[in-house]
């Protein structure tokens, strides 16, 4: 019999060797989801060639990593929150950070991302002036779903209304763990694609897709610093 949660936390494992995580089987699955999916970046920066380190909110290098359980600010400094930071060859490092708000274009509200990657010379000055990212300064948001029997249509249908207050050129990924028809017709039929993957488990053909989403979105931003890192 399987243990889809003990699979997620041994996949978060081994892709995050040598720190600490504060993720067990006591949590709720949908956090558990997230860790996975945020292992998934680590996992796939470090197949492209990235260095990858972990620091607090003060930027300081840590080992023991404390990921937030709720929504927060990119530059709240009450607890040291962890944000990895990807480094290739010469291109600007990316910060990738764990339920984060950021800025849409309708500026009367903003958002979650589940998954952030931002570019940490525009979370510098997040953290300075105390705002949120803006999307010209994101990489990746990827949002992430945990459902046993299957994702609503609802959770498809959140993610296409958020997303039409992004730019078109601001990559993102809807990712989930079950399937279900009504969602799939929503994404399949929503006006320029959203990208999006069903069944994104450990083991799976899924996980590897989800990993090329990844890739492409860190392939395009390390191309606009080193044509010579082969990402």
């Amino acid at each position: 019999m399987t243990d889809p949660i003990g699979d997620l936390l041994t996949e978060l494992a081994d892709a995050m060797q040598g720190v600490t995580t504060p993720f067990t089987r006591s949590d709720e699955a949908d956090r558990i989801y997230e860790g996975y999916l945020f292992a998934q970046v680590i996992a796939t920066a470090a197949e492209c060639g990235a260095r990858v380190t972990y620091e607090d909110c003060y930027e300081k290098e840590v080992s023991e990593l404390v990921f937030r359980g709720a929504p927060g600010f990119i530059h709240a400094r009450r607890r040291p929150f962890t944000h990895a930071v990807l480094y290739f060859g010469d291109a600007r490092p990316v910060e990738v950070h764990l339920r984060v708000r950021v800025q849409v274009q309708a500026k009367k509200f903003d958002a979650e991302s589940d998954i952030l990657l931002v570019d940490t010379k525009a979370a510098r000055v997040c953290r300075d002036k105390t705002q949120l990212p803006k999307a010209s300064g994101c990489v990746l948001t990827i949002e992430g779903k945990y459902y046993p029997l299957g994702v609503p249509r609802d959770e498809a249908l959140k993610y296409v209304g958020v997303r039409a207050y992004f730019p078109r050129t601001m990559a993102s990924l809807f990712a989930t763990n079950s399937f279900s028809p009504s969602a799939n017709k929503c994404l399949s039929q929503t006006a320029g694609h959203l990208p999006f993957e069903f069944g994104a488990m450990p083991g799976t053909r899924f996980q590897t897709y989800v990993r090329t989403h990844i890739r492409d979105a860190l392939k395009k931003w390390v191309a606009g610093f080193d044509f010579d890192h082969r990402t």
